[in-house]
Protein backbone atom coordinates (compact mmCIF):
# COMPACT_ATOMS: atom_id res chain seq x y z
CA UNK A 1 0.00 0.00 0.00
CA UNK A 2 1.15 3.57 -0.80
CA UNK A 3 2.11 6.41 1.83
CA UNK A 4 -0.94 8.02 0.40
CA UNK A 5 -3.53 5.09 0.99
CA UNK A 6 -2.08 4.61 4.21
CA UNK A 7 -2.97 8.25 5.76
CA UNK A 8 -6.20 8.27 4.07
CA UNK A 9 -9.56 10.27 5.80
CA UNK A 10 -11.56 10.77 3.12
CA UNK A 11 -14.19 8.11 2.31
CA UNK A 12 -12.67 5.41 0.09
CA UNK A 13 -14.09 3.60 -2.26
CA UNK A 14 -13.01 0.67 -4.17
CA UNK A 15 -9.73 0.78 -5.25
CA UNK A 16 -9.82 -0.71 -8.67
CA UNK A 17 -8.81 1.86 -11.19
CA UNK A 18 -11.27 3.14 -13.85
CA UNK A 19 -12.44 5.92 -15.92
CA UNK A 20 -15.90 6.94 -14.64
CA UNK A 21 -18.58 7.71 -17.34
CA UNK A 22 -19.57 11.23 -17.43
CA UNK A 23 -22.90 11.49 -15.60
CA UNK A 24 -26.09 12.93 -17.12
CA UNK A 25 -27.30 16.30 -16.30
CA UNK A 26 -30.03 16.38 -13.91
CA UNK A 27 -32.51 18.58 -14.66
CA UNK A 28 -32.24 21.76 -13.13
CA UNK A 29 -33.89 21.68 -9.53
CA UNK A 30 -35.88 24.32 -7.78
CA UNK A 31 -33.36 26.86 -6.36
CA UNK A 32 -35.62 27.81 -4.16
CA UNK A 33 -37.03 24.05 -3.35
CA UNK A 34 -36.30 24.59 0.72
CA UNK A 35 -37.62 27.89 1.68
CA UNK A 36 -39.49 28.06 5.03
CA UNK A 37 -37.42 24.36 5.86
CA UNK A 38 -35.03 23.47 8.94
CA UNK A 39 -32.47 21.47 7.88
CA UNK A 40 -29.44 20.00 10.59
CA UNK A 41 -26.72 19.01 8.86
CA UNK A 42 -24.42 16.96 11.25
CA UNK A 43 -20.79 16.59 10.12
CA UNK A 44 -21.52 20.13 8.38
CA UNK A 45 -18.33 21.42 9.32
CA UNK A 46 -16.05 19.54 6.80
CA UNK A 47 -16.17 18.24 3.25
CA UNK A 48 -19.57 16.23 2.16
CA UNK A 49 -21.22 17.30 5.21
CA UNK A 50 -20.11 21.03 4.38
CA UNK A 51 -21.07 20.76 1.24
CA UNK A 52 -24.43 19.53 1.45
CA UNK A 53 -24.97 22.48 4.26
CA UNK A 54 -24.58 24.99 1.39
CA UNK A 55 -26.52 23.08 -0.72
CA UNK A 56 -29.76 23.26 1.07
CA UNK A 57 -28.71 26.94 2.51
CA UNK A 58 -28.42 27.98 -1.00
CA UNK A 59 -32.12 26.55 -2.11
CA UNK A 60 -33.41 28.38 0.84
CA UNK A 61 -33.28 25.94 4.33
CA UNK A 62 -32.16 27.36 7.58
CA UNK A 63 -29.30 25.13 8.13
CA UNK A 64 -27.94 24.25 11.20
CA UNK A 65 -24.67 22.35 11.44
CA UNK A 66 -23.33 20.43 14.08
CA UNK A 67 -20.15 18.62 14.64
CA UNK A 68 -17.60 18.57 18.09
CA UNK A 69 -15.35 20.72 15.68
CA UNK A 70 -15.62 24.18 16.24
CA UNK A 71 -13.41 25.67 13.53
CA UNK A 72 -14.82 23.82 10.94
CA UNK A 73 -18.28 24.66 11.98
CA UNK A 74 -17.03 28.24 12.25
CA UNK A 75 -15.62 28.25 8.86
CA UNK A 76 -18.60 26.75 7.03
CA UNK A 77 -20.53 29.64 8.60
CA UNK A 78 -18.47 32.25 7.73
CA UNK A 79 -18.86 30.88 3.72
CA UNK A 80 -22.71 30.76 4.16
CA UNK A 81 -22.57 34.18 5.34
CA UNK A 82 -20.28 35.64 2.68
CA UNK A 83 -23.24 34.15 0.43
CA UNK A 84 -26.33 35.77 2.69
CA UNK A 85 -26.93 32.15 3.43
CA UNK A 86 -29.09 31.39 7.07
CA UNK A 87 -26.74 29.12 8.88
CA UNK A 88 -25.43 28.95 11.66
CA UNK A 89 -23.29 25.86 14.12
CA UNK A 90 -23.88 23.99 17.07
CA UNK A 91 -20.96 22.22 19.04
CA UNK A 92 -21.79 18.99 20.20
CA UNK A 93 -20.53 15.18 20.37
CA UNK A 94 -22.11 13.68 18.47
CA UNK A 95 -21.73 10.44 20.26
CA UNK A 96 -22.97 11.66 23.40
CA UNK A 97 -26.66 11.41 24.24
CA UNK A 98 -27.26 14.07 25.97
CA UNK A 99 -25.45 16.30 23.95
CA UNK A 100 -27.22 15.32 20.91
CA UNK A 101 -30.61 16.01 22.54
CA UNK A 102 -29.22 19.07 23.54
CA UNK A 103 -28.57 19.93 20.24
CA UNK A 104 -31.75 19.45 19.08
CA UNK A 105 -33.46 21.16 22.00
CA UNK A 106 -31.62 24.11 20.87
CA UNK A 107 -32.76 23.96 17.08
CA UNK A 108 -36.14 23.36 18.06
CA UNK A 109 -35.97 26.07 20.73
CA UNK A 110 -34.51 28.78 17.98
CA UNK A 111 -36.01 27.44 14.82
CA UNK A 112 -39.15 25.87 16.43
CA UNK A 113 -39.03 23.26 14.17
CA UNK A 114 -36.87 20.56 12.09
CA UNK A 115 -37.62 19.08 8.61
CA UNK A 116 -34.67 17.73 7.43
CA UNK A 117 -31.89 15.67 9.10
CA UNK A 118 -28.67 14.93 7.02
CA UNK A 119 -26.64 12.63 9.11
CA UNK A 120 -23.07 13.18 7.45
CA UNK A 121 -21.03 12.94 10.17
CA UNK A 122 -18.13 10.45 10.64
CA UNK A 123 -14.42 9.42 9.19
CA UNK A 124 -12.25 6.50 7.94
CA UNK A 125 -9.86 5.44 11.08
CA UNK A 126 -8.42 1.99 12.35
CA UNK A 127 -6.78 1.80 9.10
CA UNK A 128 -3.88 -0.87 10.52
CA UNK A 129 -4.43 -4.59 9.94
CA UNK A 130 -7.25 -6.33 12.38
CA UNK A 131 -4.79 -8.04 14.56
CA UNK A 132 -2.85 -4.35 14.68
CA UNK A 133 -5.42 -2.29 15.61
CA UNK A 134 -6.41 -0.86 18.68
CA UNK A 135 -10.19 -1.91 20.22
CA UNK A 136 -10.76 2.41 21.50
CA UNK A 137 -9.88 3.24 17.86
CA UNK A 138 -11.84 0.70 16.35
CA UNK A 139 -14.83 1.54 18.33
CA UNK A 140 -14.67 4.93 17.93
CA UNK A 141 -14.73 4.79 14.34
CA UNK A 142 -18.02 2.55 14.34
CA UNK A 143 -19.43 4.85 17.08
CA UNK A 144 -19.08 8.30 15.25
CA UNK A 145 -20.20 6.71 11.95
CA UNK A 146 -23.39 4.48 13.14
CA UNK A 147 -23.78 5.52 16.35
CA UNK A 148 -24.25 9.21 16.21
CA UNK A 149 -26.57 8.05 13.05
CA UNK A 150 -28.33 6.56 15.46
CA UNK A 151 -28.48 8.96 18.08
CA UNK A 152 -29.11 11.90 15.70
CA UNK A 153 -32.55 10.06 14.36
CA UNK A 154 -33.28 8.99 17.83
CA UNK A 155 -33.11 12.89 19.22
CA UNK A 156 -35.31 14.53 15.73
CA UNK A 157 -37.79 11.64 15.18
CA UNK A 158 -40.17 12.48 17.74
CA UNK A 159 -40.44 15.50 15.85
CA UNK A 160 -41.44 14.10 13.04
CA UNK A 161 -44.04 11.58 14.65
CA UNK A 162 -45.79 14.70 16.19
CA UNK A 163 -46.32 16.49 12.72
CA UNK A 164 -46.53 12.95 10.19
CA UNK A 165 -43.71 15.06 8.36
CA UNK A 166 -40.10 15.06 7.48
CA UNK A 167 -36.86 13.72 5.71
CA UNK A 168 -33.61 11.79 7.12
CA UNK A 169 -31.19 11.25 4.91
CA UNK A 170 -27.91 8.85 5.96
CA UNK A 171 -24.70 8.27 4.64
CA UNK A 172 -22.78 5.22 3.32
CA UNK A 173 -19.75 4.99 1.75
CA UNK A 174 -16.24 2.34 0.74
CA UNK A 175 -16.63 -0.62 1.98
CA UNK A 176 -20.57 -0.95 2.88
CA UNK A 177 -21.83 -2.91 -0.63
CA UNK A 178 -17.96 -4.55 -1.81
CA UNK A 179 -15.01 -4.94 -0.29
CA UNK A 180 -11.89 -2.35 0.40
CA UNK A 181 -9.11 -3.68 -2.24
CA UNK A 182 -5.99 -3.03 -0.70
CA UNK A 183 -7.26 -0.78 2.08
CA UNK A 184 -7.25 -2.12 5.46
CA UNK A 185 -11.28 -0.78 6.64
CA UNK A 186 -13.09 -3.23 8.93
CA UNK A 187 -14.12 -0.45 11.03
CA UNK A 188 -15.09 1.65 8.04
CA UNK A 189 -16.51 -0.76 6.21
CA UNK A 190 -18.62 -2.25 9.05
CA UNK A 191 -20.38 1.24 10.17
CA UNK A 192 -20.75 2.07 6.83
CA UNK A 193 -22.93 -1.34 5.89
CA UNK A 194 -24.45 -0.94 9.76
CA UNK A 195 -26.27 2.94 8.59
CA UNK A 196 -27.60 1.10 5.19
CA UNK A 197 -29.36 -2.07 7.19
CA UNK A 198 -30.29 0.52 9.84
CA UNK A 199 -31.66 3.26 6.99
CA UNK A 200 -33.53 0.04 5.54
CA UNK A 201 -35.06 -0.99 9.19
CA UNK A 202 -36.14 2.04 9.86
CA UNK A 203 -37.63 2.72 6.89
CA UNK A 204 -39.70 -0.58 7.61
CA UNK A 205 -40.76 0.26 11.31
CA UNK A 206 -41.99 3.67 9.71
CA UNK A 207 -43.61 2.66 6.60
CA UNK A 208 -47.26 3.38 7.56
CA UNK A 209 -45.87 6.65 8.01
CA UNK A 210 -46.27 8.42 4.59
CA UNK A 211 -44.91 11.79 5.45
CA UNK A 212 -41.62 10.54 6.45
CA UNK A 213 -38.89 9.52 4.64
CA UNK A 214 -35.69 8.30 5.28
CA UNK A 215 -33.01 7.49 2.58
CA UNK A 216 -29.15 6.30 2.21
CA UNK A 217 -26.73 8.50 0.12
CA UNK A 218 -23.11 6.81 -1.37
CA UNK A 219 -21.03 9.56 -2.35
CA UNK A 220 -18.46 7.79 -3.99
CA UNK A 221 -14.82 8.38 -2.96
CA UNK A 222 -14.47 11.92 -2.37
CA UNK A 223 -11.20 13.31 -1.17
CA UNK A 224 -11.03 15.75 1.32
CA UNK A 225 -8.56 18.82 1.05
CA UNK A 226 -6.42 17.35 2.97
CA UNK A 227 -6.42 14.17 1.32
CA UNK A 228 -6.04 16.05 -2.16
CA UNK A 229 -2.95 17.60 -1.00
CA UNK A 230 -1.60 14.37 -0.13
CA UNK A 231 -2.18 13.00 -3.46
CA UNK A 232 -0.70 16.37 -5.23
CA UNK A 233 2.61 15.67 -3.27
CA UNK A 234 2.74 12.40 -4.15
CA UNK A 235 2.30 13.25 -7.85
CA UNK A 236 5.12 16.03 -7.35
CA UNK A 237 7.56 12.81 -6.58
CA UNK A 238 6.13 10.14 -8.77
CA UNK A 239 5.67 12.61 -11.55
CA UNK A 240 2.31 11.03 -12.61
CA UNK A 241 -1.14 11.74 -11.86
CA UNK A 242 -2.11 9.65 -9.12
CA UNK A 243 -4.22 7.20 -10.91
CA UNK A 244 -7.37 7.17 -8.26
CA UNK A 245 -7.97 10.44 -9.52
CA UNK A 246 -10.39 8.75 -12.28
CA UNK A 247 -12.03 7.87 -9.49
CA UNK A 248 -12.74 10.93 -7.21
CA UNK A 249 -15.89 12.63 -6.68
CA UNK A 250 -16.42 16.46 -5.43
CA UNK A 251 -17.96 17.08 -2.39
CA UNK A 252 -20.98 18.60 -4.55
CA UNK A 253 -21.46 15.47 -5.96
CA UNK A 254 -22.77 14.47 -3.08
CA UNK A 255 -24.62 17.54 -1.99
CA UNK A 256 -26.51 16.90 -5.47
CA UNK A 257 -27.81 13.60 -4.90
CA UNK A 258 -28.88 15.03 -1.46
CA UNK A 259 -30.79 17.93 -2.82
CA UNK A 260 -32.80 15.57 -5.40
CA UNK A 261 -33.72 13.26 -2.53
CA UNK A 262 -35.28 15.88 -1.02
CA UNK A 263 -36.94 16.89 -3.89
CA UNK A 264 -40.55 16.40 -5.38
CA UNK A 265 -38.97 13.88 -8.12
CA UNK A 266 -38.31 11.79 -5.64
CA UNK A 267 -40.85 11.35 -3.30
CA UNK A 268 -41.80 8.27 -4.30
CA UNK A 269 -38.20 7.07 -3.11
CA UNK A 270 -38.13 5.57 0.78
CA UNK A 271 -36.11 3.41 2.25
CA UNK A 272 -33.59 3.32 -1.02
CA UNK A 273 -30.11 3.25 -1.31
CA UNK A 274 -29.00 5.87 -4.11
CA UNK A 275 -25.22 6.26 -5.06
CA UNK A 276 -23.72 8.94 -6.83
CA UNK A 277 -21.48 6.50 -9.20
CA UNK A 278 -25.23 5.46 -11.08
CA UNK A 279 -27.13 7.79 -13.31
CA UNK A 280 -30.44 6.29 -12.91
CA UNK A 281 -31.62 8.51 -10.21
CA UNK A 282 -31.61 11.17 -12.76
CA UNK A 283 -33.83 9.95 -14.95
CA UNK A 284 -37.50 10.46 -14.35
CA UNK A 285 -38.25 6.98 -15.81
CA UNK A 286 -35.71 5.12 -14.28
CA UNK A 287 -37.05 6.56 -10.89
CA UNK A 288 -40.34 5.50 -11.79
CA UNK A 289 -39.22 2.28 -12.30
CA UNK A 290 -37.49 1.66 -8.62
CA UNK A 291 -40.51 3.61 -6.92
CA UNK A 292 -42.36 0.73 -8.22
CA UNK A 293 -40.19 -2.34 -7.45
CA UNK A 294 -38.11 -3.41 -4.70
CA UNK A 295 -34.94 -2.48 -6.16
CA UNK A 296 -31.82 -0.31 -4.01
CA UNK A 297 -32.87 -1.94 -0.79
CA UNK A 298 -30.97 -4.16 1.26
CA UNK A 299 -32.52 -7.59 0.34
CA UNK A 300 -31.25 -11.24 -0.36
CA UNK A 301 -31.70 -13.50 -3.63
CA UNK A 302 -32.20 -16.48 -3.58
CA UNK A 303 -31.45 -19.46 -6.20
CA UNK A 304 -35.04 -20.78 -7.49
Amino acid sequence: MSPIDEAWEGDPSESKLGQLEPMPKLKPLDPGMLVGQVAIVSGGGWNIGRAIAMRFARSGARVIITSRNRANLEETVADATREDLYMRHVVADLIQPTQVADMVEDVLCTEKDIDILACMAGGFGASQSLEETDPDEWLDVVMRNLYSTYLCCRSVLPRFLAKERGSILTCAGGGAFFPIVGVNSTAYATAKAGICRFTDQLYAELMDKTGIRINCLEPGMTWSPKDLERIEASEKVTGRRHPLRERNHTPEDGAELALFLLSPGAKALNGRLLSVDEDWWRNPKQVKKVADSDLYRLRRTFLD
